[in-house]
Parts: structure tokens; C-alpha cells; sequence
């Protein structure tokens, strides 16, 4: 299979995308989760109190992933059997690839829609282990299947590790599941409050993002029912829905901060797709919302500039030209942040290549190290805040003064 005959398979329903380098050979390859196989004659219609609802995914077949690998030459080839991934069927929503497990190798974590997530652990040559199960992401911490939208990653403790968040439906918590940093995932999202709030309404995209720049990941959850007549028949939901910010407290928990943001939170809406960026380089990431048959809303971060930031820009060369897959880590006044650049993530979602470290009162960063996807491993040191800082793999980066 060529690009050119495109990555239509059929009637197949696909719900997520991610670039990954599942080789290392420099050039991107593509995962797509697929949903379920539909057609106009199996289509299904469900009524509830007496009205029409849209089916969920067990009214229809699951259908497997699939991988494409980049041949190099403007073509892909469909790989997803030899690669491990075609023999698992499932209801795929959001995706993340990462290296999860600090090997330097992408992995891929797709979200099955009230089934058990797959959690594909690359070897190193392309070829793919499912793991959800054994490493505790498969469900919830009670062992339940959730109806889950969208993920993102990012070491919102400080430890080393990347960390998933999974959005999910009305009636269930969304899950935070931290990295354990032996392979496997605990579920802490009751004990760190990172889904207090957020149990009556459907939760779509998510975002790991400091926005207030004090060294830790914050959360952005956007929210909105699926059903465009729930008002009809259920009071305890609604469709239009305000989106939610919980503020890391440092020390593992999450506060449910929505109501102090002002008025970027006000607006009620059927959100679906959320991305985070710092649109006019103030050094505060902003957030933009995709509204289910509305505009698009846009939330500039008004917060306080009382702390600094670094922004960091990567060019590969024997890498991919965006360094996707890279992890960069950045150690400030003892602490230690990694973030990985990241190409779709979220729910349907993907924003930038950018990375953004938040440094608290720290005016200069120490040590920015970034271990590229070709393996290779390149250091600033003493590089000054509140600035885009960007590194070119192969390129001798003596110390910023």
C-alpha cells in the first residue's frame, strides 16, 4: 500500500492519529486507531425514555488499528500485522505515542471505548507487545472498562516518568494513571483529586500544561455531552457544558479550580477537541477548544507573570526534522522536569512541536539535556529564563552566559 492510494480501509471508522518513529530510521510512521466497522445498512438506533440517541460502540464490531510505516520515499507501507498491532481489535478513541518506559523507544497507548485500553510496548525494531492489562492501564483501578475519549501524558510529579490522563463518560471519573517507573500504572485519581468535578459530564480533550508556570503540570479538561437531546431526559447532566482547570498543587494532588480562572472558563458548550500553545509568546500557554456545532473557543492566560518559563524548539537532522519522540529534560534549582514533543495527542488533537518548561522563581536553568530518537544525547547548561531556546541535533552547543 502506497500514500497515494491513501489510508481509507473500507467502511472502517478511525478516531485517532499519531506520528512515531517506531524504527528510529528518521522518518515518521503513522498509527491510526479505528473505531468499529459501520455501515449505512448495520446502522443502529437506540432510544432512551423515548428519544433518539446516538449508539455506542458495542452495537457494532470492534475493527484493530492500523500502522503505516514510512518507507522513505513519499510512500507508506501498512505494516500493522507484522508490526503486532493488526490481531487486536478495538474501539479506538484518543491515542498518545510515548516512551513510557524510558527505553528510547516510542510506545503507543490507545483508548478502547468501554473496553480495555492497549497499551502496544515497542522492542526497539517496530514490532509491538500489547500490555494494557499487565501494566494496569487496561481499566480502571476498580477494574471497570470506561467510556473513554481522549489522553495525554506528561510527569506531572517531577519523577522521572510519564504519567497518563484518560477522559471518560458521563457517570465515571476520568483516570489518572501514574507511572510507577517499573512498567506497570496505580490509578490515583480519587486519591489526588485530579477528576473532582467531573463525574456527571463527558469528558473529551485533555491537556498536561503549567499554566501557571510553577514548575508543574496543571490540567485542562473540556467537556460536553454526545448526546444533542440529554436535556430532554436527564437533569443530572447537561450538553452545553463548562471546561475545567485543575491547578497541581507540587505535592500530587490537583485542585478543581474552574471557578477562579475568570472568564475564559465561562463559556458552556459541547467541547470536544482541546490543544494548548502560548499563541502570542507572552511565555503563558493559552488554550483553544473545538465546539461540537459551534466556533471554536479561544482562552488567553491572563495569570499573573510572577514566574519564568523556558520554551524549547527541536530541529533533528539524523531525527526526525521535528524531533518528535525526543525527550527533553530540564533540571532547575534541584528539580528535575521531562517533557516529550509529541505528535497527536489528546482527543483528536495535536499543538506544535513546542515544548514549555514553567521555572517558579528560577531566572536560569542549569542542565537542558535532550535525548534525541537517533539515541543521541546533547546538553546546554546555564541557559537564561524567558526565552525559545532552540537546539539542532549534531550541532556543539557550548554553555549560554
Amino acid at each position: 500500500m502506497t500514500a497515494s492510494a491513501g489510508v481509507g480501509r473500507g467502511h472502517k471508522v478511525g478516531a485517532g492519529v499519531s506520528f512515531l518513529d517506531i524504527d528510529r530510521d528518521g522518518d515518521l510512521d503513522l498509527y491510526v486507531s479505528n473505531y468499529v466497522k459501520f455501515t449505512y445498512d448495520n446502522h443502529v438506533v437506540i432510544w432512551e425514555k423515548g428519544f433518539p440517541t446516538y449508539a455506542g460502540p458495542r452495537a457494532y464490531e470492534p475493527e484493530p488499528d492500523v500502522l503505516f510505516c514510512n518507507n522513505g520515499d513519499g510512500t507508506f507501507t501498512d505494516v500493522s500485522l507484522a508490526g503486532g498491532i493488526g490481531q487486536h481489535a478495538g474501539t479506538g478513541m484518543g491515542i498518545v505515542s510515548a516512551d513510557f518506559d524510558n527505553d528510547g523507544d516510542t510506545d503507543v497507548f490507545v483508548l478502547n471505548d468501554v473496553a480495555a485500553h492497549f497499551l502496544f510496548v515497542n522492542d526497539g525494531g517496530g514490532h509491538f507487545e500489547e500490555a494494557g492489562l499487565r501494566a494496569g492501564v487496561a481499566y480502571n483501578g476498580a477494574g471497570d472498562a470506561t467510556g473513554s475519549m481522549g489522553v495525554d501524558c506528561g510527569d506531572y510529579d517531577n519523577d522521572g516518568w510519564l504519567d497518563f490522563y484518560v477522559t471518560s463518560y458521563q457517570n465515571q471519573l476520568p483516570i489518572l494513571y501514574r507511572n510507577l517507573g517499573n512498567g506497570t500504572f496505580e490509578d490515583v485519581t480519587q486519591a489526588s483529586g485530579a477528576g473532582a468535578g467531573l463525574y456527571p459530564y463527558v469528558n473529551w480533550g485533555v491537556c498536561f500544561a503549567d499554566f501557571d508556570n510553577d514548575g508543574h503540570l496543571d490540567l485542562f479538561v473540556a467537556n460536553g455531552h454526545l448526546q444533542d437531546n440529554i436535556d430532554l431526559y436527564d437533569d443530572t447532566t447537561a450538553y452545553e457544558v463548562a471546561n475545567a482547570v485543575f491547578w497541581n498543587t507540587g505535592d500530587g494532588k490537583f485542585l478543581n479550580v474552574s471557578a477562579q480562572c475568570g472568564d475564559g472558563l465561562a463559556p458552556k458548550r459541547s467541547s470536544r477537541g482541546a490543544a494548548v500553545a502560548d499563541l502570542d509568546n507572552d511565555g503563558r500557554l493559552d488554550v483553544v477548544v473545538l465546539n461540537s456545532r459551534r466556533e471554536p473557543t479561544v482562552i488567553r492566560n491572563a495569570t499573573a507573570a510572577r514566574h519564568h518559563w523556558l520554551a524549547v524548539r527541536l530541529i533533528g537532522r539524523e531525527s526526525n526534522r521535528d524531533g518528535v519522540g525526543a525527550h527533553v529534560l530540564v533540571t532547575c534549582g534541584g528539580q528535575r522536569q521531562l517533557a516529550e514533543v509529541h505528535s497527536g495527542r489528546g482527543y483528536q488533537s495535536h499543538w506544535g512541536v513546542r515544548l514549555h518548561f514553567g521555572l517558579g522563581s528560577r531566572e536560569r536553568v542549569e542542565r537542558l539535556e535532550v535525548r534525541w530518537p537517533s539515541g543521541r544525547v546533547e546538553v546546554r547548561e546555564d541557559v537564561p529564563a524567558d526565552r525559545i531556546v532552540t537546539m539542532t541535533e549534531g550541532e556543539t552547543h557550548a554553555p549560554t552566559k
